[in-house]
């Protein structure tokens, strides 16, 4: 093994929610001594809500930080003074390997690493984009796009199972790696001390999601979902911790459903996780994920999950055993499974049991930074 460390840049535009978390888990647990990681982000994502705390929270683990400003819609001419930033960068600071995360990042970071001779790429998706679309032509057209900048990838780490099959459909099986998605334990607090917290009284039905206003996470569904289930237990209360760029809309879809009132809104929490005692059940109807750290930790905390059938969601919840899965887009099944849940206390506790058991497995990120290294050193090394 080379005396030197494997000198790693990670590209990223999406600095907020999972795609931060995997990249801090994997920050924190990395052997230092054998592979040096820098990072280059826009130090804010475009996205003017949320968490903002990514460069300070990776400077504080002592990461170089590159400042490149990076947008997440299309905007060829930014896009290509993105990519050639980047370029000079990885030249600059010699990195022997382009680690890139999601779409964006994944596209202007290839594309740079490309461009300079004897560098290796590495992409974690977080979840296909073109799986956001139903139409067959832009999924075509997005698939297409993946498959050609699959060409150019040394290797992609998928997080869950689901995400690996439609991975196979684009991507040389011998470039994959399956690395599931990990996060360390944590302790949320009491139920009691979590509601006193978010204002909820200890005798109400409680349902929680911490679902981004964002299109990914279907937060129209959640919120028509929310507006059937007040009608059918009027006393319900809910609670949604994030922000996002469909803040406006999703809020003013609460006020015309008429359930506006019976929502708490406190925004992006950073300690939302150690509250999600709170909940009787918690609610997650994403369209597609890699593999979602809200899920797993409402699992651990106890919550039970009602959640819709997605890439990555669809690995951690066996249905009516763990959880209960519900088709997309279907909010009357998933408004019916979470009224169920509220008045069914045998089977909410059951499914509770059942998840936390299940989700053992997924609390080791050593296992993932060990994995994620040899995937370097195979890459450095041969």
């Amino acid at each position: 093994m080379s005396s030197r460390p494997i000198r790693v840049l990670h590209v990223m535009e999406a600095t907020i929610g999972g795609t931060k978390r995997h990249l801090l888990d994997l920050v924190e647990s990395i052997d230092k001594d054998a592979i040096q990681i820098e990072i280059a982000s826009p130090r804010v994502r475009s996205d003017p809500h949320g968490d903002t705390s990514f460069f300070s929270d990776m400077t504080a683990l002592g990461v170089v930080v590159h400042e490149i400003p990076m947008v997440r819609s299309i905007r060829p001419i930014a896009d290509l003074r993105t990519t050639l930033a980047l370029a000079r960068l990885i030249r600059r600071r010699r990195h022997q390997v382009v680690h890139t995360h999601s779409t964006k990042a994944g596209l202007v970071g290839r594309l740079a690493a490309f461009a300079c001779s004897g560098t290796r790429t590495v992409h974690t998706p977080h979840g296909f984009y073109f799986l956001n679309f139903s139409r067959l032509v832009v999924r075509s057209v997005l698939r297409w796009q993946e498959r050609v900048l699959g060409w150019i990838t040394s290797r992609v780490i998928v997080l869950s199972k689901g995400e690996r099959t439609v991975a196979a459909g684009v991507i040389s099986l011998r470039k994959l790696r399956y690395i599931p998605n990990t996060f360390d334990s944590f302790d949320p607090v009491s139920r009691a001390e979590a509601r006193d917290r978010l204002g909820l009284p200890e005798d109400a039905g409680v349902v929680v999601t911490t679902a981004r206003f964002t299109a990914q996470k279907a937060p129209f569904d959640v919120a028509e979902t929310f507006a059937l289930v007040h009608r059918l237990h009027p006393e319900t209360r809910f609670v949604w911790m994030n922000e996002g760029e469909l803040k406006d809309a999703v809020e003013a879809r609460l006020r015309t459903l008429g359930v506006e009132a019976a929502t708490i809104r406190p925004g992006y929490l950073s300690d939302a996780r150690e509250l999600l005692t709170a909940a009787d059940v918690y609610v997650h109807l994403a369209r597609w994920e890699g593999a979602p750290y809200s899920v797993m930790e409402a699992m651990t905390a106890g919550v039970p999950v009602v959640a819709a059938r997605a890439v990555g969601t669809e690995d951690l919840i066996e249905d009516g055993v763990t959880g209960i899965l519900v088709d997309q887009g279907d909010v009357s099944a998933a408004a019916s499974a979470v009224a169920r849940l509220l008045t069914d206390l045998g089977e909410a506790r059951t499914l509770s049991r059942n998840a936390r058991k299940a989700i053992v497995v997924h609390h080791n990120r050593d296992a993932m930074a060990r994995a994620t290294e040899q995937v370097y050193r195979e890459l450095v090394l041969g």
